[in-house]
């Protein structure tokens, strides 16, 4: 279900409101490690890539997603993304087209569509949608692709992945290192220990090695593992600058996109926050818009919040793109292209 991040949850000490909620945050990491054990993985046959949180949201998994997608693809990698298609109504395995709506395959599915060029048809990635993951591997094999990038998976068990990738705010870290609904934590803190590689993001300079930031602590992030600190950038129209704006999103840190925009130079009159995955009634557009005409405002908010917007009312708000720095990711791309040649062999272009 969405939810609005509460800000104990990124708080330095144990807050009241998480000591109330742990004996919950227990039970629900045991939950989740019993359905582990309780999973018996299948190997699809091609290498997988898993990319996936520790916490909820807000660590930029999606646009990292695209990027990890169009350069292993730009290395001979013909690549299905598999995401679960958060918010569709729609459950069976389906292949992303350019009719693909909201409703039938959800907001990351479009996001990925636009970010990697509307990449349909004749293309090294291909996006497939659905609930069962095993299913949607079969399918996206059967069409050819050597790669599967399963989105969202570092807490999905039915498909066996060869390598994971655990993203991670650079600023936000593991917040107060609880579990659901103490803290932002899937699962227990020891758990990130799983992943093969740690990817920190974030704007502004590299980030400092995992055990500096005081976020990962030797104990927790295992020494000789690698990891890499990743930057975005958002890109505003430059029609945007000067304008007086209102912004407004249902992600997982919205304070994050506010911040970044601020930190473009961009004048902000107000901003709006809604649960992640929220979607947009009617009411909630009327008062967005009365609320920019109040500030005398131009409405902006993120791509993936604005495949949840109706058409009618897109015309009136400005999507801001966030993307990887190419020159940030190119370390982790060579990392991954090697180990994944490694599990595929020497013959997988034939």
């Amino acid at each position: 279900m969405p939810l609005t991040t509460p800000r104990f949850w990124y708080v330095s000490h144990r807050s009241w409101q998480a000591w109330l909620l742990g004996p919950f945050g227990w039970l629900y990491g045991k939950a989740v490690g019993l359905h582990r054990r309780r999973t018996r993985p299948w190997h699809c046959g091609v290498p997988v890539l898993s990319i996936g949180n520790l916490t909820l949201g807000g660590t930029g998994k999606t646009p990292l997603g695209i990027a990890l997608a169009q350069g292993l693809a730009q290395r001979g990698w013909r690549v299905a993304v598999l995401l679960r298609g958060y918010g569709a109504r729609r459950r069976e395995s389906r292949l992303l087209t350019p009719a693909s709506r909201f409703e039938d395959v959800g907001d990351e599915a479009l996001e990925y569509g636009l970010g990697l060029g509307a990449g349909f048809g004749p293309s090294p990635v291909a996006v497939w949608v659905g609930s069962n993951r095993c299913h949607s591997a079969e399918r996206a094999i059967a069409a050819g692709a050597d790669l599967i990038l399963l989105d969202d998976g570092l807490q999905h068990w039915p498909l066996a992945r060869d390598l994971d990738v655990s993203v991670l705010d650079g600023r936000h870290g593991l917040g107060n290192r609880q579990v659901f609904p103490a803290g932002p934590l899937r699962e227990p803190i020891g758990q990130l220990a799983r992943a093969d590689l740690l990817v920190l993001t974030g704007s502004g300079p590299a980030a400092r090695a995992p055990a500096e930031t005081g976020l990962v602590c030797p104990a927790e992030w295992p020494l000789g593992q690698p990891w890499f600190a990743v930057r975005f950038r958002l890109e505003p129209p430059p029609e945007l600058v000067g304008q007086p704006l209102l912004a407004f999103c249902g992600i997982g840190l919205p304070q994050k996109f506010f911040a970044a925009l601020r930190a473009c130079g961009l004048q902000l009159m107000a901003t709006e926050s809604f649960p992640d995955h929220h979607v947009y009634a009617d009411a909630d557009l009327k008062r967005l818009l009365d609320l920019a005409h109040a500030n005398g405002a131009h409405l902006v908010t993120t791509v993936k919040d604005g495949q949840r917007l109706p058409p009618c009312f897109r015309e009136a708000v400005t999507l801001v793109p966030l993307r990887v720095e190419p020159t940030s990711l190119e370390p982790v791309l060579e990392l991954l292209d090697r180990r994944l040649s490694t599990l595929a062999g020497p013959d997988r272009h034939g």
